[in-house]
């Protein structure tokens, strides 16, 4: 990409500020084989199932957001941008001889991305380049349904950081001066281990078991390590501790958007 974009030295961005939004969608990269994410399928009498792996990435799904930026010269500028993600939602299933258990997660998530930006290009059309890092926290949703309703139980699991890599490649369409429509391909490396999980929803026959459950039940500490004791059990009263788990946010799309310079 910096080799296409040295064959390009004339009319660049301009030097200065500017601002843009933009929206876009991102599709699986980077997907791992997350526990239960998988779909089986036995069946009464048979000595055979029906197994498939699932692929989970939970940065695929729609984002939106915006950016200010700064050029130095025609040539090198930096950006900071933020986007908030709406992730898509992946689901799995559990068929034993008719005892199903569906399972279901998706994700929220506000990045910022600050991003060294290389351009280059004619007057009208503006070659460029983005790479940078991105820093995300968001939350996950995690649910599982048996047998359609039976019993239901909703999990939301936040907290922590998650620090990847971006880039990108695209290209400023100038309808004016210091305003330009662009579009680009952009690919983020990214993963994320929450910190803290709750309990939301817990039913058993449309019944809400919630309130009677201890606190050891409804609440998750996700640690680096822990010491389980089987003589000096922990206290319901405790959140239970459970080890940290990084999950998949990687995505490649296109995004679209409008900039305007000052």
């Amino acid at each position: 990409m910096l080799f296409v974009i040295s064959l390009f030295a004339n009319n660049l961005f301009a030097q200065g500020a500017y601002v843009n939004i933009n929206t876009g969608y991102g599709f699986n990269m980077s997907s791992q084989n997350l526990y239960n994410f998988d779909f089986y399928n036995y069946t009464t009498g048979d000595d055979s199932f029906f197994a498939e792996q699932v692929n989970v990435s939970l940065g695929k799904g729609f984002n939106f957001g915006g950016a200010i930026g700064y050029m130095f010269n025609k040539n090198i500028g930096v950006e900071l941008g933020v986007s908030y993600l709406l992730g898509d939602e992946a689901n799995a299933q559990d068929d034993n001889a008719g005892e199903i258990y569906d399972f279901s997660i998706s994700s929220n998530m506000l990045r910022i991305n600050p991003s060294l930006v290389i351009a280059s290009g004619f007057e009208k059309v503006v070659p460029y380049a983005k790479f940078g890092l991105i820093i995300g926290s968001g939350s996950v949703m995690y649910e599982v349904v048996f047998n359609e309703g039976m019993s239901e139980r909703n999990w939301i699991f936040d907290g922590g950081i998650g620090l990847g890599l971006s880039s990108g490649i695209g290209a400023a369409f100038n309808v004016s001066e210091n305003m330009s429509f662009f579009t680009e391909l952009n690919m983020v490396n990214l993963s994320y281990a929450p910190t803290e999980g709750e309990l939301t929803v817990a039913t058993i026959d449309g019944t809400d078991i919630l309130p009677s459950l201890s606190i050891s039940e409804k609440e998750i500490e996700f640690v680096d390590s822990y010491t389980f004791n089987y003589d000096n059990l922990p206290a319901d009263s405790q959140p239970d501790k459970e080890l940290k788990q990084k999950m998949p946010f990687g995505s490649f799309g296109i995004n679209i958007g409008l900039k305007i310079g000052f």
